[in-house]
């Protein structure tokens, strides 16, 4: 449904709210109260004398009295006013027939008041964190009869009948019990699932982080200079300008529809945050004082301050000419290295290797190079590989080179000596559309002089020098060895393939389908193409809708899709049929895809139930038990979005990130729509696996794509 305007006037300028720290409304309009109680005290005599009664023993003279009274109505006047507002907003938020039954007159008629009441200001960035709508627990035969429905294509007939058995038998004995659990807890909770999912699906996962964990993100289509230098002093730059907003918080909150607030919580965790390993359990840990970032280069580490005094005395961030000339100076002082360290590679190793080694490392004269490390704001690799091809960018990026990356930051960047730069982020600290704006906003803010430098400035201050970190790692070359070799596997595991179709949403447009369901039919017949099977498939929602929310699963595989693919390979199908099945598993897919938004998907809900058995140390149900439920996905995929900012282009938008493929023998895949024409896929798998191939899988989706487009034409 597309945004509509603002339409309260009579609200005012609601962008002064945006100074509430500093300055209140209510205090503002109370002392405008005042003044004109004290100067119309004669017409207002009446009202005045009845106040006068109740401030009588004040002991103050009239007018003072006057204008207390005034000050009260006033400031009285707006609180309440104000408190109202946001009350009924906070109702508004918890309809969701906007998904629903978008075209309904209730849904027009709640888009007209919702925006009335948020009006045309610009809000601090968490602002409406306390009036979003809490998670939901869904109903639990919902939740079952789903989980069955989703099951039933992927399994053999003799293991759906031991499913079913399971499922009916926890729908009178455990389920009941588990669900009130996480009943009670959404009801003293903001997010009934967020610590669950963080711990349980995150931080006890003794998998490195490394390709494992992480995900990755690219350069933009025009690359704006090939100058190593100049990029990445304007990208260090202005991701600095986005974390000062999220610190003054003057970062716009994010809409659905440009007219729902989105959760911004995950943003508190996008810079200086470290997942700290310790055995069994790791840790999220946020120095929210941090002043520097770290720049590596060629073996040797630099903690570099971001600030420094202006004329005024006032710490302010270095521009990118003055980043430009600490870059420079970094440069010059490891063209020529000894030794290089190898520190950084200890954190792709598995989770509780690292925790040994690093609690090793605190009892050494490490300490403080590790903790300036861990506390940095982020850390940026000036490498010295050139890639040619978006699999390049997106593989150097993901792996590095063993020594080049610190797998445990929550967000970093690599800048190549061709001046082609990407992301990877650390995913227990957050979901890829947080660094996603992150990003556009950089691609889109980068600014180059006519021969690819940078812009120069008049006037620069005097700057302190980085600071080069030491390392003494004599007493850990064995281990470093071991975590070397380790490395090599988990990168050398790596495959990754980027493919497009010829066509893009505004085909599929025409066609009256959702091109998110559209894509998600031609990955389940480009996989059964190879593998000539269904795929249990996974694919990201988000629930930012509500507070503190992440994800839920979406499961596009349903009889609908099931029938349809294999509709594909029986001849006396005939086209009109196979239409007619494409259109039914797209529907179902794009309901379910609802469902998942609005916080009612299967999964999370079965996962919750799960960890409550453990926390009240019930036995495990059967449910639980049965194979089914620890089925992989053998399809884990997810879209890229586009778009968070106005300035956003074809020319300066990312050509995609990605993902490992959950298991050995799965595959990952991550599509970006981009424009009504463009469409591109990154694909990945296990290259050690003999069964599975990123090249296979990136050439069936063409195929795919192709026969679907054959299809409808």
């Amino acid at each position: 449904m597309p945004s509509l305007p603002a339409i309260a006037p009579f609200l005012g300028d609601t962008s002064r709210l945006i100074s509430y720290r500093n300055f209140s409304e209510a205090s503002a309009v109370g002392f405008l109260s005042a003044i004109l109680f004290v100067v119309f005290s004669e017409p207002l005599k009446t009202y005045v004398d009845f106040g006068e009664k109740w401030m009588s023993l004040s002991g103050l003279p009239y007018q003072m009295n006057t204008a207390m009274l005034g000050f009260i109505v006033g400031f009285g006047f707006v609180k309440i006013f104000l408190l109202m507002r946001i009350q009924l907003f906070k109702m508004l938020l918890n309809y969701q027939g906007w998904m629903t039954n978008p075209k309904s007159m209730a849904t027009k008629m709640w888009a007209l008041m919702l925006n009335a009441l948020r009006g045309n200001g610009r809000y601090p960035t968490f602002f409406f964190q306390p009036m979003l709508p809490k998670l939901p627990v869904p109903n639990l035969n919902v939740t079952l009869d789903r989980y069955l429905s989703s099951m039933k294509p992927i399994l053999s007939d003799e293991d759906y009948m031991s499913l079913l058995t399971a499922v009916l038998e926890f729908k009178e004995k455990d389920g009941p019990v588990l669900h009130k659990f996480l009943c009670n807890r959404a009801a003293t909770e903001n997010n009934w699932l967020i610590d669950y999912w963080l711990k349980y699906a995150y931080l006890t996962n003794r998998e490195p982080c490394a390709v494992k964990v992480n995900c990755y993100a690219t350069d933009r289509k025009d690359q704006p200079t090939n100058n190593q230098l100049a990029r990445a002093a304007n990208m260090i730059h202005y991701v600095l300008r986005f974390h000062e907003q999220l610190q003054d918080e003057t970062l716009t909150p994010q809409y659905l529809q440009d007219m729902i607030p989105m959760c911004m919580e995950g943003y508190r965790r996008l810079f200086s945050t470290t997942r700290i390993p310790y055995e069994t359990l790791d840790q999220l840990v946020t120095y929210e004082e941090s002043k520097h970032i770290i720049v590596y280069r060629n073996g040797v580490y630099y903690k570099v301050d971001v600030f420094a005094p202006d004329s005024d005395g006032k710490k302010k961030l270095l521009t990118v000419a003055e980043l430009h000339d600490v870059l420079r100076q970094i440069f010059q002082w490891t063209d020529d290295v000894d030794e290089v360290s190898r520190i950084a590679v200890f954190t792709s190793e598995r989770r509780d290797t690292w925790a040994k080694v690093r609690q090793r490392l605190l009892t050494t004269s490490n300490r403080p190079s590790l903790e300036a490390v861990e506390s940095a704001i982020f850390f940026v690799s000036l490498d010295d590989v050139a890639p040619k091809s978006i699999e390049e960018n997106g593989s150097f990026t993901m792996t590095g080179n063993g020594y080049n990356r610190w797998f445990d930051k929550s967000i970093q960047f690599s800048v190549f000596s061709n001046g082609k730069v990407g992301t990877n982020v650390e995913h227990s600290s957050m979901d890829a559309t947080l660094p996603g704006r992150l990003w556009e906003y950089f691609l889109q803010s980068e600014k180059y002089a006519e021969n690819g430098g940078i812009i120069p400035e008049k006037s620069k201050r005097t700057l302190s020098k980085p600071e080069r970190l030491d390392w003494d790692l004599k007493d850990f070359e064995e281990d470093l060895d071991k975590a070397l070799d380790h490395f090599r596997g988990l990168a050398g595991s790596f495959e990754l393939i980027v493919t497009s179709p010829d066509y893009g949403k505004g085909f599929i447009k025409k066609k009256r389908m959702s091109p998110d369901g559209y894509i998600q039919m031609a990955l389940q017949l480009a996989y059964y193409k190879i593998h000539n099977k269904i795929a249990k498939t996974y694919e990201s929602a988000s629930t930012r809708m509500f507070c503190a929310g992440r994800t839920e699963t979406i499961r596009p595989v349903s009889e609908f899709s099931a029938q349809w693919v294999k509709s594909m390979f029986h001849e006396r199908v005939t086209r009109e049929q196979r239409i007619m099945l494409l259109k039914r598993a797209v529907q179902y897919q794009t309901q379910v895809k609802v469902d998942a938004s609005l916080g009612m998907g299967w999964d999370r809900h079965l996962f919750g139930m799960f960890v409550a058995a453990r926390e009240m140390n019930r036995p495990t149900p059967a449910l639980f038990q049965d194979k089914s439920f620890w089925m992989h996905d053998t399809l884990s995929t997810s879209q890229t979005p586009t778009r968070y900012n106005d300035g956003w282009t074809l020319e300066n938008c990312c050509m995609g990130g990605g993902f490992q493929a959950a298991f050995p023998e799965g595959y990952g895949v991550s599509y970006m729509i981009y424009g009504e024409d463009h469409i591109k896929f990154h694909v990945t798998s296990f290259r050690t696996n003999d069964s599975t191939s990123s090249a296979k899988m990136a050439d069936a989706i063409v195929e795919s794509m192709t026969e679907m487009k054959e299809l409808l034409s």
